[in-house]
């Protein structure tokens, strides 16, 4: 029983170290795409989507884990390319948002993403709401309402990002169960990692790859630029096969704070009172959302 309860102890240890590094280095990494500003959107875009797909074949090959090709029916590759889209969607839209000094935004859209999660399951598997599930959306809607009334414009970066990574989760939870999340990765960027690859090539030839002639650091991060994609998403999955999905529901909250740590006291996004309760009823929605997992 004593070894049996030490190899549980470690197994949850591992995954929720995995889950923390997760956050943390999705927390992170608007320093990174903040580094890389000067870097054009789509060419950012294109390294990400090509030197991911080749750290996740990688990881599929190394692992000897083979594919069943009997699983890539129609149904499972319009889903693939609709997932494919959507985390793409997330990924540039997040990417521009840190460019344009709309890091706030962004973190306020990885706080109302659980509860975007929460209207989902709704929708498309009928799950049930709780009377607490009512008061935190009605307070998660609040602190939107008011950024809008702050900012003169709805937050339509917010929005958007909890619903393309919500949808995304929808499409994969519809996908083949006996395919984890770095297959589903490789599979999807495999539909548009050939797209990435020759628009970068073009960039090239056209003489405009920011890959040379921009500094040592440029060069470095563009190369390293699909690891650092891959990686936390890695993590994640170890995470969430080791520890409850209730438990990575509470380290989630890790990669918004962080961004509005960096959002406020190192890019110095303005942050006012009306902002500030905003982000307080949000805060008070998660507690309650947080509360339901228990």
């Amino acid at each position: 029983m004593s070894t049996s309860y030490t190899s549980m102890h470690n197994h949850d240890r591992t995954g929720i170290f995995a889950g923390i590094g997760a956050y943390l280095i999705w927390g992170f990494l608007t320093i990174y795409w903040k580094t890389l500003e000067a870097v054009p959107l789509t060419e950012l875009l294109a390294w990400r989507v090509a030197g991911c797909g080749v750290v996740a074949w990688l990881f599929v090959f190394l692992r000897r884990r083979m594919m069943k090709n009997k699983l890539l029916t129609p149904r499972t590759l319009a889903l693939l390319f609709t997932a494919a889209l959507l985390i793409m969607g997330n990924w540039g839209l997040y990417t521009w948002a840190v460019s344009v000094e709309k890091i706030l935004e962004a973190s306020l859209g990885y706080y109302i993403n659980p509860l975007v999660n929460v209207l989902l399951g709704v929708v498309f598997f009928s799950e049930k709401l709780t009377r607490m599930h009512y008061i935190a959306i009605f307070l998660a809607f609040g602190g939107v309402a008011l950024i809008t009334l702050e900012a003169g414009i709805f937050p339509w970066v917010s929005v958007s990002l909890a619903f393309l990574f919500g949808f995304y989760g929808v499409v994969v939870k519809h996908m083949p169960r006996k395919m984890d999340n770095i297959e589903i990765l490789a599979w999807e960027t495999a539909l548009f990692g050939p797209f990435a690859v020759a628009y970068l090539v073009y960039l090239a030839v056209m003489g405009d790859l920011h890959l040379w002639g921009y500094g040592f650091t440029t060069t470095s991060m563009l190369f390293m630029a699909g690891g650092v994609t891959f990686a936390p998403l890695w993590l994640f999955g170890v995470g969430a096969r080791r520890i409850p999905l209730s438990a990575m529901g509470f380290l989630q909250f890790l990669t918004p704070t962080l961004m509005l740590i960096l959002g406020i006291f190192v890019y110095g996004e303005p942050f006012g009172l009306l902002r500030g309760v905003a982000f307080a009823l949000v805060a008070a929605a998660l507690a309650l959302y947080a509360w339901t997992l228990l």
